[in-house]
């Protein structure tokens, strides 16, 4: 091996362990959430939050509020743009299930709320008033019976269509578009004193907030890039929740585009193109707080990854599976996100007492299960691939250490340390250790191919100064170093140094142009002879199709 080049790579990997380390944070905190037709309602997650929990893939879930009439009916209510009265009294078994429900990993749940029917002008007070009880009476239930938030559509689903798009309200002869837009942003602030008011932590979560209006943000003349469109009044309404939102309530953009994005630089472009423009949607005053409050999250459209091509709505699959495509997908959307993914499905069902016409998505999307788990927890998901492994499944040669070379080393690694490190590689027994080492590797190279993925893991204890990784490079078939962006370095879970065995786990997928897998465990940064890294356990196993 030529020096430089080596000592590109492992420089390489330094930065890249930055970057890893600014996803994993990013992945940690974004949640993945079940919507769609089968969101249940509080009865229904009550009575089957243990099957459902059972995928162990989903944080939460989107649940239809629901409100049993004097007589008896039970009656959907998530359209809260009516003038209908609601009593809360009716409210009771929905709070009362939600209490009971007790879930244990799906605990980031929403209540829905959509601006359905839309039939109420933005001049009409007492209209408006019954609107604003809605919202006070929906984040009540969403406080009392323990959820995160609220989850607002703002789409247009029922006739006249009509909530926010200003050509067609019925005043438009009486009143401009900027008094329309006053009186929107008034209606916010009602909307959200109400609602900070009964639950000041709240998180509003969102399929769609201003995705649909971003090409309008850099015009000149936004209002008149507003005026026509279909959620043309939807700004100056949120402008009105920020006038009033106390630090403590979030809002996240659910990005609903996404449902068409098919590669991870589409979910990385609308992440910063929200994140720098979504600001411009809201008055001056309020950007700060704005910032401030607001997460992007993105849609995932199952429905897209099993429907023909024929089919308007279809993901091409690349020459893959469903499942391999939405793996890919979730996991760019994840790592473009700072809020909730949300996974919006139609025609299947994750919950067991759903539409029985429809199947469940890992029958109608074999795998599915699995795609999600893979993207969310890729460690998780090779720690499960590694335990069914059979021992002969390991790709790498003597990876426990225990037979030696002539000079002492483990046999079948080879070695490579810096020109200007002067540690030491050993043996001892049974483990591959560096000691003094400023940087050092104990490597095997593998051939792979492209497109073949492998969990991967070794186990590391440390003592002393330095740190210690599990690294992966890439060459061709030929021995060419390649996929230099597609470099990990990956790092125990715990502080180095204290003399305890940890394991590092992780889930790799081969790179198109790369037909060598170079497998390197090192060590960084000991000055003395007492800094030492040992590694034992290594192992490289590849997923199953």
């Amino acid at each position: 091996m030529k020096i430089m080049s080596n000592r590109r790579l492992l420089q390489t990997f330094a930065f890249g362990l930055c970057l890893l380390a600014a996803a994993v944070s990013c992945a940690q905190s974004t949640r993945l959430i079940a919507t769609g037709w089968d969101s249940p309602n509080a009865a229904r997650f009550r009575a089957e939050l243990a099957a459902f929990e059972q995928w162990g893939v989903f944080d939460g879930t989107t649940i239809a509020p629901t409100r049993r009439l004097a007589d008896g009916r039970v009656v959907d209510s998530r359209n809260a743009f009516s003038s209908d009265h609601w009593d809360w009294a009716d409210f009771a078994d929905c709070v009362r299930d939600l209490q009971a429900a007790q879930p244990k990993q799906a605990t980031n749940n929403f209540l829905m709320i959509y601006a359905n029917p839309g039939n109420v002008d933005w001049f009409d007070d007492a209209g408006w008033g019954e609107v604003v009880d809605h919202w006070r009476l929906l984040a009540r239930v969403a406080k009392q019976g323990g959820l995160r938030g609220l989850l607002y559509d703002a789409e247009p689903y029922t006739p006249p269509h009509s909530q926010f798009r200003y050509t067609a309200q019925p005043g438009r002869d009486q009143h401009a578009f900027g008094e329309y837009c006053v009186q929107a942003r008034q209606r916010g602030r009602e909307v959200m004193r109400a609602v900070a008011a009964e639950y000041p932590e709240i998180t509003v979560m969102t399929y769609r907030l201003f995705c649909d209006l971003l090409d309008a943000s850099n015009s000149h003349n936004l209002a008149a890039k507003l005026e026509p469109h279909t959620y043309a009044l939807q700004p100056a309404f949120v402008d009105g929740w920020c006038d009033v939102m106390p630090p403590t309530v979030y809002l996240v953009e659910g990005n609903e585009d996404g449902y068409r994005f098919n590669s991870q630089a589409e979910f990385d472009r609308a992440f910063t193109r929200l994140r720098l423009n979504a600001a411009a949607f809201v008055s001056p005053e309020n950007r700060a707080k704005f910032n401030a409050q607001f997460r992007i999250g993105h849609g995932i459209y199952l429905d897209a990854h099993v429907n023909p091509p024929s089919s308007s709505w279809h993901i091409d699959l690349r020459g893959g599976t469903a499942a391999q495509r939405l793996t890919a997908n979730v996991a760019a959307a994840l790592a473009a996100s700072d809020g909730f993914v949300w996974i919006y499905g139609e025609q299947g069902r994750w919950w067991s007492g759903g539409n029985q016409s429809y199947a469940l998505w890992p029958e109608r999307l074999s795998g599915a299960d699995q795609a999600l788990l893979r993207a969310k927890d890729p460690a998780g998901f090779a720690r499960a691939v590694l335990r069914e492994a059979e021992p002969d499944a390991n790709r790498l040669l003597n990876p426990s250490f225990t037979t030696v070379n002539a000079i002492g080393g483990p046999k079948d690694w080879w070695t490579w340390q810096d020109e200007q490190s002067h540690g030491q590689f050993g043996s001892t027994e049974g483990t591959a250790c560096l000691a003094c080492m400023d940087n050092g590797v104990f490597g095997q190279t593998v051939m792979v191919k492209p497109g073949e993925s492998y969990a991967l893991t070794a186990r590391v204890r440390t003592t002393g100064h330095g740190t210690a990784s599990l690294g992966i490079g890439w060459k061709t078939a030929e021995g060419r170093w390649t996929a230099h962006n597609r470099r990990g370095t990956f790092v125990p879970p715990q502080a180095a140094g204290n003399g305890v065995w940890q394991e590092i786990t992780e889930l790799i997928q081969v790179p198109p142009d790369a037909g060598q897998l170079i497998f390197m465990l090192s060590a960084q940064g000991q000055f003395r002879e007492t800094d030492r890294a040992e590694f034992d356990d290594a192992r490289l196993v590849q997923v199953p199709d």
